[in-house]
């Protein structure tokens, strides 16, 4: 009989995409990336615009002449709910031979919102990281040090990466199951009702790449 888990199972994983890019030397161990581009022939194992997790032991890839990765450094998303849709469009192929058919226009499209509550430092009461990156994407951020220091981080509306492991808590051998997409964040609501936790609600849409289905061995 198959295992069923609820929602709670799922945790998803973001990195604001201002990471580094490595296109010379080696990959590190245990890393997960996003081909930018892939040299052909090369040790790369998935196409541009997917995903892939570097090997946890032993030799890396090497990377070729035309490899560019994005080395994902990712932050837990606390959500509160979260929702995905993967669609594909159709094309109208009706004539008298075979009235009202359709085929797919081959462009999948990946889409969702998910919801959080602000988190903040407990002990500075700065927004935790993946808060303060959702909020940038929106608005600029002035950081006042209260001593005449001042960092201006400008509004960075990049593509981020989301990253979601729908079945955590595995036992080392079972298989980690994860959905990988570039993703735009489209829009965030904040809800701050006085009886209410503070929370953001936000939507996306893909960004330049493709969701990817991600199966892996429990680290043991």
């Amino acid at each position: 009989m198959a295992t069923k888990f609820t929602g709670q199972k799922a945790q998803i994983f973001i990195d604001g995409g201002n990471g580094s890019i490595l296109s010379s030397g080696a990959t590190e161990a245990n890393a997960k990336y996003f081909v930018m581009d892939r040299a052909e022939g090369g040790a790369v194992p998935v196409l541009a615009g997917m995903f892939f997790q570097s090997p946890r032991t032993g030799p890396q890839l090497e990377l070729a002449a035309g490899d560019r990765l994005y080395r994902i450094d990712e932050e837990r998303f606390c959500k509160t709910s979260a929702s995905f849709e993967l669609s594909q469009g159709s094309v109208d192929v009706g004539d008298d031979c075979t009235p009202g058919a359709s085929i797919l226009d081959g462009v999948t499209q990946f889409s969702g919102s998910m919801a959080g509550l602000f988190r903040y430092d407990p002990e500075t009461q700065e927004f935790d990281n993946v808060t303060q990156d959702m909020l940038n994407k929106f608005a600029a951020v002035v950081h006042d040090s209260g001593d005449g220091t001042y960092a201006l981080h400008e509004r960075d509306d990049a593509q981020v990466y989301i990253l979601t492991l729908l079945n955590s808590g595995g036992n080392a051998g079972q298989y980690e199951n994860w959905l990988f997409a570039p993703i735009v964040i489209t829009s965030m609501s904040v809800s701050l009702g006085n009886a209410d936790p503070q929370s953001k609600d936000l939507s996306f849409s893909l960004g330049e790449g493709a969701p990817v289905i991600y199966r892996v061995p429990v680290a043991a």
